[in-house]
Order: structure tokens, then C-alpha cells, then sequence
């Protein structure tokens, strides 16, 4: 493609980019938040402004197809954005009464009779994200917020430090990089603030973070698997919400459980895993299988049907990798700016509140004419002054707590507790997730070898199996989304240091090591690019950082109905 394209261009007043909570709650609090600048302006004599042109982007065919969360959702956000969401529909599965955590052991499970305060969830909804998602994006539409899914953004357009839009990927384009008959260069869609809230490592946002020198402090990361079975009646709990881990293991390796039960005999299972363990052959879809082999859940499990599987990477660092939250033309909400608490597992109300502070701010702009740092930076005040900033404060050593081992883990957690977050060292610093790994031969002579595991295909299966329940579609004859800068890397010198993590720790068998025809004896890697589930896995865990996840053409990759 060496000749210059031509391309389209649409101006807007203000652009998100993914369509999920954070975005949808800011675009419909933005509508809001004008329509009471104009009102309260009307009233005392003040500048009325026009109401904004309002663009959502979305990368996926339809609102919510790429949406996964736990989701055990803390309702406080949503009673802000729509104070009467329960009678207006909004889709909640159960509200939480029974709220429990559970350590499972060999032959079975000990309820706590102490449940931990970061798990404490009576009163929270149980949610499909995907569906919030489009209950969101139908008070948006109403309120006169345009969305367009099926535009995969894979461009920060900029000019100098300003932000000024972004660039729709291309369509039609071969496995080789040439024009098909139906190929369609992507439009530039221009705005006077450009809101991205792609969820986890999300691709402009990191381009974002990297060009303007954005960021604070390391990223860590954790995947979480998700599978929804439907289960016999007597089974079935509605209100039910469990937490756990597994002993003795919790006290070598971190991880947790979640369930929790859904509509129509279905219940939510996932299994967390951390991206900065020590150990090449960390594999969080295996670590999710083989925990469903535990009695209890094996029993509730029996003669269950599989609905869905999906994973999704998420954002533990916290407060202390929150990069900064604006620039020239731009805010960054929700995951994108890493505002998910891993220490209670929550993320979706604070996705919600981070995108109204951005509209609030937004409004700000658009009354002053000034889309500059001066005026966006409104969005960081308002976020020091939020109870979503005191929530992070009180978590903020979660995450550093955890990356100093289990026993310094067990002596602080309680003490954090108590001091405000604070614990026995206050200020402690993160490591990025990758530079935990250890080569091969830096691991215990009986850790050299990936643990062996058959699946029996009833309760547990391989990844080729459940990549089938993700619903994920790519076309094949397309360059390779899932970008690797020096493959011969991956053959001459991973293979030797790290036995290739990213057969591993990939949770949809996109990533193999095949014999290589033209050096004998080696492997190389082939990419099935089309398995991807979209959970950026491997943008996060590669111990090169050679791995870069881009968006496929528009409207493919998963469908998450009811994740």
C-alpha cells in the first residue's frame, strides 16, 4: 500500500473511543451535565452553549459483544448516573444476599465464618457487562449520542502535543498487505476532546501514554477466565456471590475464585490469575481448569452445561499505575487508565464514575472554548476530591503487598486495613509484571518441565475446545492483528530461555511453535490469529515486550452476550 490514501474525514465536538462503562456513563452524563449548564444558565443570566456532537466508537459488530467483566458491580455509580436505574430496567441478574468466601482444599471447601471486607458484597448487582453495555448505549442514543460499532480506531491522529482524533483501521486489506476488491481506508474522525476508554492495554491509549510521556509508574496486570454454565435447578442460588482460593496453594501463588449465580440457572465462574508470576509456564486457562476438578465445584458442576468462555486481562496496579489522566485533546477513563481496584475485585462502578468526572470536566471545556491541558486538567481535581480517588488511596498497596510474597502478604493485609491503606512500610514501589519471569534455568530443577493435565472434555477442556463457546470470528485472509516485531527472537532465543511463555499464558491457543522447514532442528512461531479472544494477555506477559495487540477489522473478534 504505497500509494497515499485517500481518505474521509468527519468533525465532531467530542469523541469516545469503546463503547463500555466508562465511556457510555460519560457520553450520557455529558448530555446530562449540558442540559443542567444550560438550565441553571437560563435561570441566572449565564453563557448557554449548543449542545455537543457526540460520537462513541465501538471496535465490536454490536455494543457489548466484546464486553467481559466478573461482574459483581457496586451500585453506587450507576444510582449517581441514573438514580432510578432499578425501576428504568437496568439489567441486573441478582442483588447480592449472600455474600460468602470460601478456601478449598483436596477434599472439598471451608466456608469463612469472616467474610474479608474487600469481599463483602451484599447489596451489589450481578451484571452481564455486555448487557449494561447496551442498556447504557440505549439512554445514550436517546439522550442524542451517536454510536458507531464496527470502527476499530488504530490511530491517535495529533498535531504537535494536541490530541485531535483518531484513525479508523482500514478494511479489506490481504494476509500479505494488499488492497482485495473490498478494501475501504478508514475514515479520520476529528474532535475538539477525544475520550478513550478502550478497556485494558488498549491500543490508542497506550500509543497515547508513549507519545506523551503519560505515564506515572509500571503496569500489572491479571487475566481473569470466565465460563458460564447452566446448572441444575437445585443447584441454582439466586443471590448467591462466592469468593475464594485454593489451600495450600494461596500460600506459594495468588489467584482467586469467583461464582455467582445469573438468571435462568446459570452461574458465573472465573478463575484470576497473575501476570507477574516467576514461572514461564504460568497458564491462566489451565489454572482455571484444573481448579473446576476441586469436589465442591466438580458437585455443582455435575451435569452442568458449558454457555460461554472468554478472558479478559485486567488492571491491578491501581493508584500507583494510573498514568497521568489528560492531555492536549484527550481524557483517559476506566481501564485504559487503570482504574479497576483489584484488591475487591471491582471495576465497573469505577469505570462509570471515572467517565462522569471526564464529562463534568468536558462541560467545563466546552463552556470556556478551551480544550487545552489548563482546562482538561479539571479532570484530575475532580477526581483528588472523589470518593473513586479515596476508594484507590485505601487499595493503593494492595498490589505492592502481593508482589512481596505471601507471608509479608498475611502480616500487612491486616494492618493495611486499619492504617488507611497505608500497612507496615507505606511507600512501596511496583514492578511491571513481565520482569517477574524467570528463564528456565533459573527455576528449580522440578519446575523445568510444564506440568502435565488431561482434560476430560465434561468439566474440563483445552483451549481449542472453549475458544469454540467465545463466539470469537476473524477473517482469515487479513494481516495478523497480533503483531510480533523479531519472530527469529521468539525461534533462536526464547525458545532456550523461556521454552515460548506465549503458548502458555495465551487462553486461546493463538500462539504455536511449529517445525521450522528452513532451520532444521528449530521451531518457529505461527500465529492463529483468528482464535484471539481479545484479552491482550500477550501485549502484557511477553518478557520482550515484543508482542503488540492491534485492533482486527472492525466488528470481529468475540461475542460476550451475557459476560
Amino acid at each position: 500500500m504505497s500509494q497515499p490514501v485517500e481518505r474521509e474525514s468527519l468533525e465532531v465536538d467530542v469523541l469516545f473511543v469503546g463503547a463500555g462503562p466508562a465511556t457510555l456513563a460519560s457520553a450520557l452524563h455529558l448530555m446530562n451535565q449540558v442540559q443542567a449548564h444550560n438550565d441553571r444558565a437560563e435561570k441566572t443570566g449565564g453563557k448557554t452553549i449548543e449542545p455537543p456532537s457526540v460520537l462513541v466508537i465501538e471496535k465490536s459488530a454490536n455494543v457489548g459483544d466484546h464486553m467481559l467483566s466478573g461482574a459483581v458491580m457496586n451500585p453506587k455509580a450507576i444510582r449517581e448516573l441514573v438514580p432510578n436505574f432499578e425501576s428504568e430496567g437496568f439489567p441486573t441478574e441478582h442483588v447480592c444476599t449472600d455474600a460468602l468466601f470460601y478456601m478449598f482444599h483436596p477434599k472439598g471447601k471451608i466456608s469463612s465464618p469472616f467474610v474479608p471486607p474487600n469481599f463483602a458484597k451484599k447489596g451489589y448487582h450481578t451484571i452481564s457487562l455486555s448487557n449494561v453495555s447496551k442498556w447504557l448505549s440505549e439512554r445514550c442514543e436517546a439522550a442524542g449520542v451517536d454510536i458507531y460499532p464496527g470502527f476499530a480506531a488504530d490511530k491517535i491522529l495529533t498535531e504537535g502535543n494536541r490530541v485531535i482524533g483518531v484513525r479508523i483501521g482500514d478494511k479489506g486489506i490481504d494476509k500479505h498487505g494488499k488492497p482485495k476488491p473490498t478494501f475501504e481506508a478508514g475514515m479520520d474522525i476529528l474532535a475538539k476532546v477525544t475520550v478513550l476508554g478502550e478497556g485494558v492495554r488498549g491500543t490508542l491509549s497506550k500509543q497515547l501514554i508513549d507519545q506523551m510521556g503519560l505515564a506515572t509508574g509500571p503496569q500489572v496486570f491479571e487475566t481473569g477466565i470466565k465460563e458460564i454454565w447452566r446448572v441444575r435447578p437445585e443447584k441454582h442460588k439466586p443471590g448467591r456471590v462466592i469468593h475464594g482460593a485454593s489451600f495450600p496453594r494461596f500460600f506459594k501463588e495468588f489467584h482467586g475464585m469467583w461464582l455467582y449465580d445469573m438468571k435462568d440457572n446459570l452461574v458465573s465462574y472465573g478463575f484470576v490469575t497473575l501476570l507477574d508470576s516467576e514461572n514461564p509456564y504460568n497458564d491462566p486457562h489451565l489454572e482455571a481448569q484444573k481448579f473446576k476438578t476441586n469436589p465442591w465445584m466438580a458437585d455443582l458442576l455435575d451435569g452442568a452445561e458449558l454457555i460461554r468462555y472468554g478472558a479478559k486481562a485486567l488492571p491491578s496496579g491501581g493508584l500507583l499505575s494510573q498514568p497521568k489522566l489528560y492531555t492536549d485533546g484527550a481524557l483517559l477513563v476506566g481501564d485504559s487508565a487503570s482504574f479497576c481496584n483489584a484488591q475487591n475485585l471491582a471495576g465497573v462502578h469505577m469505570a462509570m464514575k471515572s467517565g462522569m468526572l471526564a464529562a463534568e470536566t468536558i462541560v467545563d471545556a466546552l463552556v470556556s472554548g478551551d480544550t487545552s491541558s489548563v482546562t482538561l486538567g479539571g479532570y484530575a481535581e475532580r477526581y483528588r476530591t472523589s470518593w473513586a480517588y479515596e476508594e484507590h488511596v485505601q487499595a493503593r498497596h494492595f498490589q505492592t503487598s502481593v508482589q512481596k510474597g505471601p507471608l509479608f502478604f498475611f502480616l500487612n493485609e491486616p494492618l493495611r486495613m486499619i492504617t488507611g491503606g497505608r500497612g507496615m512500610l507505606g511507600k512501596m514501589d511496583l514492578e511491571a509484571g513481565h520482569t517477574k519471569m524467570k528463564k528456565i534455568s533459573e527455576l528449580p530443577a522440578k519446575q523445568r518441565q510444564k506440568e502435565e493435565f488431561e482434560f476430560d472434555n465434561k468439566l474440563t477442556f483445552s483451549k481449542e475446545h472453549l475458544v469454540g463457546f467465545s463466539g470469537t470470528a476473524h477473517e482469515a485472509d487479513q494481516p495478523s492483528h497480533l503483531v510480533v516485531a523479531d519472530t527469529d527472537l521468539c525461534r533462536d532465543v526464547c525458545t532456550e530461555e523461556y521454552g515460548n511463555p506465549c503458548q502458555h499464558f495465551c487462553p486461546a491457543a493463538v500462539y504455536e511453535m511449529v517445525p521450522d522447514e528452513e532451520n532444521a532442528g528449530k521451531n518457529k512461531l505461527f500465529i492463529h490469529h483468528e482464535n484471539c479472544v481479545h484479552c491482550k494477555t500477550c501485549d502484557i506477559a511477553d518478557p520482550y515486550q515484543i508482542i503488540t495487540w492491534t485492533p482486527p477489522e472492525g466488528g470481529e473478534g468475540p461475542d460476550y452476550s451475557q459476560m
